[in-house]
């Protein structure tokens, strides 16, 4: 197997339903692809995604026939070949279509992946849509007048990955000078100084830096989140979404592990990254709890962190399949469950200690409007300002995607009035 044969596969699989993190990972277990080829089949899949809205859009000008009545094989093969013809020019044309070619089944196939590739190149210079298709999108534009088209532009980049330095284990300088023996190239992130934005996750993940527990795997914008949450050594914490356990793991490092962390999943599989997280970084205040957020309660919680599911809104570049997927009854739903989550964290919290609500999402029903409703039913709430806590924000902590080369994402945090 190649690359291009492990991103055709990856996306057949997103077609049935399948995240497309997940469909690559299965696709790399199943063969032992050398560093080289995971990284172009990761940037083949997932750019694909993100352009697949402009790049269906040229086949369908291109094609003479009905496109959609394509098979989801040979519509996902021409897809990759046009990604790579328009965004990746170091690769020859002649290599792209010769490999594209190659896939087709039968001869009347090869045929016609050749002709619409041909197709594609004498029209070089096809406009993108300039209406986006894909409803999430649409509501990013019309929620964002001004910035909205650059957000989604954003959405187009291939997103810095960042990895946290865990200091519990070692000093700053201890973990860099290993992250440099081992070869990792990083720079400074924006805000924290153990954050680090590095080239690329696939020589990291399997370092013994990262297997030793001295860097996670962290986005500096979710890590500000935990700062909006600002933990102290001695405090009993809350984290009612838990997995993978980013949040979780970083609040119990800045609590220099002193206190107690309880780490609320109702996946047992997804509560087992956690665990697998935790026991990495030598964290021993972390509680695993197998729960739904929406009934779990405990009294007299410092601080709870609803880190509810959402949309993903706000890192379509990390996750392109959320175009395809997200609609007006996705996020009903998710929104009854946002503020589910929320009135069953009232039930733990103290008189004094505060809720904090994030998302990684940029819509206002998952955000502003759930935090409304929130502090409209319970009036012995009142919000705190981000900017107390975190070196941006204002009354909420809102990232939005392009910023600052992170995730996008939105967070409030809330008090319970003595």
């Amino acid at each position: 197997m190649n690359a291009r044969e492990a991103a055709l596969n990856a996306l057949c699989e997103v077609d049935e339903g399948i995240n497309l993190k997940e469909a690559l990972g299965v696709t790399f277990e199943k063969d032992d692809l050398p560093d080289e080829e995971r990284a172009l089949a990761t940037e083949l899949a997932f750019g694909t995604l993100r352009h697949c809205e402009e790049i269906d859009q040229i086949l369908r000008e291109t094609y003479n026939s009905d496109f959609t009545s394509l098979d989801n094989i040979l519509k996902n093969v021409l897809r990759i070949a046009v990604y790579q013809y328009l965004f990746l020019e170091r690769i020859p044309i002649y290599a792209i279509v010769n490999e594209a070619v190659n896939f087709g089944r039968t001869l009347k196939e090869r045929g016609l992946i050749n002709a619409v590739l041909r197709g594609v190149i004498r029209n070089k210079r096809v406009q993108a849509l300039r209406i986006p298709r894909a409803w999430v999108l649409r509501q990013i534009v019309d929620a964002y007048p001004v910035n909205g088209e650059k957000i989604i532009e954003s959405f187009k980049i291939r997103p810095t990955p960042y990895v946290r330095i865990n200091l519990l284990k070692n000093s700053m300088e201890e973990v860099e000078e290993k992250l440099r023996r081992a070869g990792l190239e990083f720079v400074q992130g924006n805000w924290f100084p153990e954050f680090k934005a590095v080239s690329r996750l696939g020589s990291i993940i399997n370092s013994s830096v990262m297997k030793e527990g001295y860097v996670s795997i962290h986005d500096e914008g979710q890590g500000m989140v935990c700062h909006l949450v600002a933990p102290q050594k001695g405090e009993k914490i809350i984290d009612l979404c838990s997995a993978p356990g980013s949040k979780t793991t970083y609040m119990a490092e800045l609590m220099h592990d002193q206190g107690m962390m309880i780490a609320i999943e109702v996946s047992s599989q997804r509560l087992g990254m956690v665990q697998e997280n935790a026991a990495r970084l030598a964290l021993n205040i972390i509680r695993p709890v197998l729960a739904d957020g929406r009934r779990y309660s405990i009294e007299d919680v410092d601080k709870v962190l609803v880190d509810a599911p959402c949309s993903n809104s706000g890192v379509v570049a990390k996750r392109p399949e959320v175009k395809e997927r997200v609609n007006a009854k996705v996020i009903a739903r998710l929104s009854r469950l946002q503020l589910d989550l929320l009135n069953n964290a009232t039930t733990c919290i103290k008189k004094g200690g505060s809720i904090i609500y994030s998302t990684c999402s940029i819509l206002p029903q998952e955000n502003e409007e759930i935090v409304e409703q929130f502090l409209g039913q319970h009036k012995n709430f009142e919000l705190e300002p981000a900017k107390d806590f975190t070196p941006i924000g204002d009354t909420y902590l809102k990232i939005l995607p392009g910023e600052y080369y992170t995730d996008g994402l939105f967070a409030a945090r809330m008090k319970r009035k003595k």
